[in-house]
């Protein structure tokens, strides 16, 4: 039955984007009404990130009068998604929402948008001082379909004074798995009776986080290139690389070296600050309240530093992770201009700058680390740099552009099952991934049988 589900879910809800939705994908025409015209936007940003979003629309609304921006917290990011389709069709939709980078091909195929691309050609809207992995990761068909608005990207959280006192050098921290595991060894502690006082590292069972290894070892996901050269049809990433990164976790997990956090990113990151792991992977979108954490339960933030997230051998690197901003046509046309109006504030240098040194999410826009937030929010804690000097040092390829795949969300949630059988019930790490391949592919060959 959930098997049936993770195929069946991501196929409905697209069938019903596509069946409700009334508008037209045509740019917004016309003037601008002379009061201001209300733009409710649908976010998925929790506090202390809430509040820096509500900020920006804040400072947006404050700086002009066409237009007033009301923001929505509607959970998570499938939570929005989910809300958005069952509210097509009646007068309860947003002129824009927030969402994942895992809804950008379902998005597309669901007819409900107005591409940013049209705005962007109507106005000969400047791109030039954005990052371009952000614009290549939502730009598909030389089509910019939503904007990069929150980016993050995987990286390694370590403890600089456990390497001290395992007699590894803190200034180099591991880069493949397998130094992770050299790392662990030496960093593991355990108490009298054999149980462990200390991991090498905590572990997070995150699809996205493997989707990120397979990137670094330079393979694909899914065939068509990730998707990026044609649509999807079948799972690929049970290949050799794949099966090396669930064996890799598997075993780590298994020998008491690493902590299985499951799919609790909050216990990975507590196990660190408390002095239970040295290491972890986390997003850097955590970075910001990770520092507010160690410094509440009084330790000292700079014991704790960032590196590249390591990954198999290979020659690839990370792909963009967040999300982006849509702007969607059932909503009037002078909503959809307010839409990008406000899209195009929030992603101003400055505003963008503020953004960054309030979460740790990096700027969408190059020249926001000049601006003073960004400067100080660098000077203060160099961590915050690893995930941009990270992502800007990944080659453009196929594996590093993004999965682009419709269910993406339900084959994800497949790949955990099979973590989970693997890590808690005992299953083959080679066997698991190559029947959560197998479930994938099925999950994509209902979905492309839907799509237009």
């Amino acid at each position: 039955m959930v098997r049936w589900l993770l195929r069946s879910v991501p196929v409905m809800l697209l069938g019903l984007l596509i069946a409700c939705n009334g508008g037209d994908d045509s740019p917004p025409q016309g003037e601008t009404p002379a009061g201001p015209t209300a733009v409710t936007v649908w976010h998925s940003m929790p506090d202390p990130a809430g509040g820096s979003l509500q900020r920006i629309v804040d400072d947006f609304n404050a700086s002009q009068t066409d237009y007033e921006v009301e923001l929505i917290f509607q959970g998570g990011y499938t939570d929005s998604l989910n809300k958005l389709i069952s509210s097509i069709g009646s007068d309860n939709i947003p002129a824009a929402i927030q969402l994942s980078d895992a809804s950008t091909q379902i998005m597309i195929d669901s007819g409900a948008i107005t591409p940013i691309q049209d705005f962007i050609d109507q106005e000969e809207y400047d791109l030039s001082d954005f990052e371009p992995k952000a614009l290549v990761y939502y730009t598909i068909g030389d089509v910019l379909y939503s904007m990069p608005f929150n980016m993050s990207g995987p990286i390694l959280y370590y403890d600089r004074l456990a390497f001290e006192e395992a007699g590894l050098d803190p200034d180099d921290p591991p880069t493949t798995l397998e130094e992770v595991r050299e790392y662990s060894e030496q960093l593991l502690q355990r108490n009298d009776d054999g149980s462990v006082s200390r991991y090498g590292i905590s572990l997070q069972t995150s699809a996205w986080y493997f989707e990120q290894m397979l990137a670094i070892g330079g393979e694909l996901y899914t065939d068509g290139e990730n998707g990026r050269e044609g649509r999807a049809t079948r799972a690929v990433f049970d290949n050799a690389t794949g099966v090396e990164i669930i064996t890799w976790w598997d075993e780590m997990v298994d020998e008491g070296l690493a902590y299985n956090a499951g799919g609790d990113a909050v216990d990975a990151m507590i196990k660190l600050a408390s002095g239970q792991a040295a290491m972890t992977i986390g997003s850097t979108a955590a970075l910001r309240a990770a520092i507010a954490a160690i410094t509440l339960i009084g330790r000292d933030p700079f014991q704790y530093d960032t590196a590249p997230m390591p990954g198999p051998e290979g020659t690839g690197g990370i792909a963009l992770g967040g999300a982006s901003l849509w702007i969607l046509n059932g909503r009037p046309e002078e909503e959809q201009r307010g839409a990008w109006e406000f899209i195009k504030f929030a992603a101003s240098p400055q505003q963008q700058a503020q953004w960054h040194s309030d979460t740790g999410y990096f700027p969408n826009r190059v020249s926001a680390y000049d601006e003073p937030p960004a400067v100080r929010a660098r000077e203060e804690f160099p961590q915050f740099m690893t995930a941009v000097e990270q992502l800007r040092a990944s080659p453009e390829t196929p594996a590093t552009s993004g999965v682009l795949l419709g269910p993406l969300n339900a084959v994800r949630a497949r790949l955990v099952e099979a973590f989970d059988q693997v890590l808690a019930g005992g299953g083959d790490p080679a066997q698991e991934l190559a029947a959560a391949a197998e479930d994938a592919t099925d999950i994509i060959e209902e979905y492309n049988r839907t799509a237009p």
